[in-house]
C-alpha cells in the first residue's frame, strides 16, 4: 500500500487518457467532456491529498514538506511530459472543428488542469505545515 501511496497520482493518468482521446472523436457532448474533467480534477485532488498526506502529516518546516513535495513534482512533470508528446506526436490538421485539433485542445487542458492540481497541492501543504509549525510552538 506504502509502494502504491508514493505514485498515487500516476494513477490519475488513464483519466487523462481517456479524457485526451475521448475529447477528439466528438462521439458525446460537451456535457460529457465538462464532466469527465470535473471527475479528472476532483480525482487529481484526492489522488494528490491522499500521496502528500495533506491533512494528517506532522510536518514542521517548509524544508520537510519541500523534500516530501519533490517526487510529487516529479511526477506531474513526467504526466506533462507525456502530454507533450501526445500532442506533437498527433497529426497536424488546422481546422478548428477536426478531432486532432479538440484532441489538442483537451491535452492542453489536461496540462493545465495538472499544472493546478501541483499548485493547490503545495499551497495547501505548506499552509498545512505552517499551521502546525505555529501549534507547535
Amino acid at each position: 500500500m506504502k509502494k502504491i501511496k508514493k505514485c498515487a497520482i500516476l494513477l490519475i493518468f488513464p483519466l487523462h487518457l481517456s479524457l485526451y482521446f475521448t475529447a477528439g472523436h466528438g462521439y458525446h457532448g460537451a456535457g460529457f467532456y465538462l464532466t469527465e474533467l470535473l471527475i479528472m480534477q476532483l480525482a487529481d485532488f484526492a489522488l494528490s491529498f491522499w500521496q502528500m498526506d495533506l491533512f494528517m502529516a506532522k510536518r514542521n518546516s517548509i524544508r520537510v514538506f519541500a523534500k516530501d513535495f519533490l517526487p510529487y513534482l516529479l511526477q506531474n512533470v513526467l504526466l506533462i511530459a507525456a502530454y507533450i508528446i501526445l500532442i506533437l506526436r498527433s497529426e497536424r490538421d488546422a481546422s478548428i472543428l477536426s478531432s486532432r485539433f479538440i484532441s489538442g485542445l483537451a491535452g492542453c487542458t489536461a496540462i493545465i488542469e495538472v499544472l493546478l492540481g501541483a499548485l493547490v497541492t503545495f499551497v495547501t501543504g505548506a499552509a498545512r505545515t505552517m499551521m502546525y509549525h505555529d501549534e507547535k510552538r
